[in-house]
């Protein structure tokens, strides 16, 4: 009898065990008890800029301060290297990561993310001065550059597979290379493909035609077992979807450029 007991007091810690997840620091609880919202990002356009005043703006900035006045938070945003975001987050820095995440395998083997909040193509911008094709680009003198540890890298490879590939830790890095002429492509998400044609002089890029490389959902992540937080964030996606917020401010970033004149030094004063 007493053995029975063992085994099915045993069977039970280890179904809870597998069940319950464990206590997470630094969640929705914290959050609200600290009166700020710890959110962890990354700079790039046009997801998070700077201003000449050095004032964040972008598409993430827009997302996580509605986000942080809905909890009725201040926002303490920090900009990490793309490639570090997730393990920052996963140390405590932050609350979430709120950095145009594509939603894949392997990082939901490191975080819990969040039903999708964006949606985009994944297409090739390169220099060009008349319009070309994504699969003229399959051969070993085109190197294309991509940004370590993306959806976009993996099905550039995919898709490109005789091209020659150049990695870097983020996408600021990568645009340098590509104006600089040290790579002569950039597979990532749009709007960036497209943004960087209007944002150069004419003709200097063109985005390959054809079909996307793959489409992806960017969704926002939080450490594992920090339930609360992620049941908030996926209602707050929901109501955000209905009442037309996300719609309107994806709109803004990443159909128009006229948000680029905010990144222009005032005027000298006479």
């Amino acid at each position: 009898m007493k053995k029975n007991l063992a085994r099915m007091a045993l069977g039970s810690a280890l179904l809870a065990s597998f069940s319950a997840p464990a206590a997470v620091a630094g969640g929705l609880e914290d959050a609200l008890a600290r009166g700020a919202l710890r959110v962890c990002t990354v700079e790039a356009a046009p997801f998070v800029l700077r201003t000449p005043g050095d004032k964040l703006i972008g598409h993430e900035v827009d997302v996580a301060e509605r986000l942080a006045s809905d909890l009725g938070l201040s926002l303490d945003l920090r900009v990490v290297p793309g490639i570090a975001v997730l393990d920052r987050l996963n140390a405590g820095d932050c609350d979430l990561a709120v950095s145009a995440l594509a939603i894949d395998p392997p990082r939901l083997l490191k975080v819990w993310m969040t039903n999708p909040y964006a949606e985009s193509d994944i297409r090739i911008v390169a220099s060009a001065k008349s319009p070309f094709r994504t699969d003229q680009l399959n051969a070993e003198d085109n190197v294309v550059g991509v940004v370590t540890g993306t959806l976009a890298a993996d099905a550039a490879r995919s898709r490109l597979p005789s091209a020659t590939f150049r990695e870097f830790p983020d996408l600021l890095a990568a645009q340098r290379a590509l104006d600089d002429g040290a790579i002569n492509a950039l597979a990532f998400k749009e709007p960036v493909p497209t943004l960087t044609v209007a944002a150069a002089k004419p003709q200097r890029y063109a985005v390959g035609e054809g079909p996307s490389l793959a489409r992806t959902a960017d969704g926002m992540a939080v450490r594992k077992g920090d339930m609360n937080l992620l049941n908030f964030l996926n209602g707050w996606i929901s109501a955000r979807r209905r009442d037309g917020f996300l719609e309107s401010t994806s709109a803004y970033w990443f159909t128009r450029i006229d948000w680029m004149e905010r990144l222009k030094p005032p005027a000298a004063l006479k």
